[in-house]
């Protein structure tokens, strides 16, 4: 279960991390949508990272494909039609390992955890439903769908 604290912290660094690195507004909404104000995309970008210490936790990250691309080009500079499948995923991966390191900092400022080494791949057919047994689901509205964040 994910306290208000580590909600609120989360929810910060998410914000930073986009805003100040992809210059793309983020914002969580206070509880997850119901599922006719999904619009799932057809791909998204699936990244996983977890750190290790006395507050231990896994998070995984959905973005959708929409929202990887337009941060990937920014990021690299790069037209967003000569984007390759890679580039997007590693930038993700990326923006997942800014996040986690971000929220680490607001949550053990003495450095007692350990950030763990970011995967991430592109996955088709998802679905917030298939929520991982023991994990909190969190949605984020951008201007390219929804953002999902699984806190386990």
């Amino acid at each position: 279960m994910i306290t208000d604290d580590i909600r609120q912290k989360l929810n910060e660094a998410v914000v930073e991390v986009f805003g100040t690195m992809y210059f793309t507004p983020v914002d969580l909404l206070s509880e997850v949508p119901p599922e006719h104000q999904w619009h799932l995309q057809d791909r998204y970008i699936k990244a996983v990272i977890a750190y290790t210490g006395p507050l231990a936790a896994q998070m995984e990250l959905y973005f959708p494909f929409s929202l990887g691309s337009n941060i990937a080009a920014g990021f690299l500079g790069i037209d967003p039609e000569k984007l390759n499948e890679k580039q997007i995923v590693d930038t993700m991966r990326e923006a997942a390992n800014m996040i986690v390191g971000s929220l680490l900092g607001k949550l053990d400022p003495h450095g007692d955890c350990k950030l763990g080494i970011p995967a991430a791949e592109m996955v088709k057919d998802y679905s917030p439903q298939s929520v991982p047994p023991g994990s909190t689901a969190l949605a984020f509205i951008s201007d390219f769908g929804l953002m999902w964040v699984f806190f386990k």
